[in-house]
């Protein structure tokens, strides 16, 4: 099988004005353009870049990119080391961890969230390496990074990922679609780079990138300072909106690699999406419990119209434009991160609380269905994640459906959650954990057994297996990556 490759969208093309690391200067050179056009509806610039009090404060934004340079002055005391595959890989290693080696990253993340380069000054940024010193990487890269953007992400509470890369579909795609639409579901606001065109620059369809394809995603074209749609700006129905991304008349400038001071210009749509990525991070900061949807519906409702020239007829005319009056509640997302676990003829159920809308979340409802009819139903408070089903037959497996509900109305339900088949756990027996537990994610589910509970339960490695010594109470720690805080649960053994 061939490697599959994919791409930074930037262009740093001759006659953009880029500054080299020594002639770097320190912020801010000027008002930044892309700043001052994107709180305007029409042109001419004003020399104003200032976007009202809101800042991104308490929202974390994952530039997943070929990592960021945490101690620039744009960003410096707000970027949290992610996961860096290149150099978990061995292929690409920097020190420390997540640091740029190639640029990208860190242009890209002090748009989104620099103190004068930026929109969301107050956000924090968590680097996500995936790209090498190149600016390229594997599919199957990508996917494990989101993987664990999944569940770094705390549920319920709104987040922002910004992708400034892309790769054909034909190249394995479609399984970065499926992450990206998952963080989606999760409530994580997903901006994405339409793309510079093809090997020769030409500006093509953007459906025919991933993830740039994604419906529910925010992808993102480019314009130069004229409001022109930029020459290499990939176009078509599958763009939502279009931002400032610079032309060979003017590019953006922002923070670069080389030291903590140090800024270039660069062009591309890897420009203009982390743009819409701090706009979005805005408005969590005001509603944090917001559903994605929601805040990307209102981040192309309240785009400018009109005013780009230059488009394909079948593009959408649509400028970004930062407004920041409150977004409208809506009903509850879909839980996430759900965890089901069996012994003594019960299953316990858990799960992370979805967006609440807006408006607070007023309980939970989990029922338990067998062969498609409910058997069990419990209504839970909100602030309640668990709960635990008794008395169920051994060997039977079940579904499971939650939904969480508001003021506005009832959520987004689960689908129907198969678990694993009912147990009762007695002294002596040798079990595999996935017979004992399920997470909703393709994450494997790591167990560990708690210090106090080593003298009832063990877990034996190679196959792995849960040991009952005696009976009583094995608490165990269940988590989806390493890293993460576990959830603890008490399996019982009789």
């Amino acid at each position: 099988m061939s490697v599959k490759r994919l791409f930074a969208l930037c262009i740093v093309a001759a006659g953009v004005g880029q500054i080299s690391a020594s002639l770097a200067l320190t912020a801010p050179v000027g008002t930044a353009w892309h700043l001052d056009r994107i709180n305007q509806a029409q042109l001419p610039l004003d020399g104003n870049s200032a976007h009202g009090p809101l800042t991104g404060q308490g929202i974390d934004i994952y530039i997943v990119d070929t990592g960021v340079r945490g101690t620039h002055e744009q960003i410096l005391g707000r970027v949290l080391p992610g996961i860096d595959i290149p150099t978990d890989n061995g292929l690409s290693k920097v020190n420390p961890v997540t640091s740029d080696c190639d640029g990208h990253g860190t242009h890209v993340a002090a748009l989104s969230a620099g103190s004068t380069v930026g929109v969301a000054t107050q956000a924090r940024v968590i680097a996500v390496r995936v790209l090498d010193c190149k600016g390229d990487g594997e599919v199957a890269d990508v996917v494990n990074a989101l993987q664990w953007v999944r569940a770094h992400h705390r549920s319920g509470v709104a987040a922002v990922v910004n992708l400034s890369f892309g790769v054909d579909l034909g190249d394995d795609g479609t399984s970065i679609d499926y992450e990206v639409q998952a963080l989606i579901d999760e409530g994580v606001v997903v901006t994405v780079a339409s793309g510079n065109g093809d090997a020769a620059g030409r500006p093509i369809n953007a459906c025919k990138i991933a993830p740039g394809d994604v419906p529910d995603a925010l992808t993102v074209g480019a314009t130069g300072i004229s409001d022109a749609v930029a020459y290499y700006s990939n176009n078509g129905p599958c763009v939502d909106l279009y931002a400032p991304g610079g032309d060979r008349t003017r590019g953006l400038e922002s923070a670069w690699k080389d030291s903590d001071s140090d800024y270039e210009f660069d062009v591309g749509t890897s420009m203009a999406s982390p743009l819409v990525a701090g706009y979005a991070a805005l408005l969590a900061q005001q509603q944090p419990g917001l559903c994605a949807t929601s805040i990307s519906k209102a981040i192309v409702d309240r785009s400018t119209k009109g005013v780009i020239t230059g488009l394909t007829a079948d593009s959408l005319n649509r400028l970004l434009f930062i407004d920041t009056t409150p977004i409208a509640t809506t009903a509850p997302g879909e839980a996430s991160h759900v965890l089901i676990t069996t012994d003594s003829q019960s299953l316990v159920v858990s799960w992370d609380s979805p967006c609440d809308g807006g408006s607070a979340l007023t309980g939970t409802r989990v029922s338990l269905l067998r062969n498609g009819k409910v058997v069990k139903r419990m209504d839970v408070p909100a602030g309640t994640n668990a709960v635990r089903f008794t008395g169920l037959a051994v060997g039977r497996k079940y579904q499971v459906v939650i939904k969480a509900s508001n003021a506005i109305g009832d959520g987004i339900a689960t689908s129907r959650i198969t678990t694993m088949a009912v147990r009762k756990i007695t002294v002596g027996q040798s079990v595999a954990p996935d017979a004992l537990g399920s997470l909703t994610s393709e994450l494997p589910l790591l167990w560990s057994v708690s210090q106090g509970s080593r003298k009832i339960c063990r877990l034996q490695a190679e196959p792995l297996r849960l040991v009952a010594m005696r009976r009583g109470v094995c608490r165990v720690g269940l988590r989806g990556i390493v890293g993460q805080d576990p959830v603890i649960r008490s399996v019982r053994i009789d």
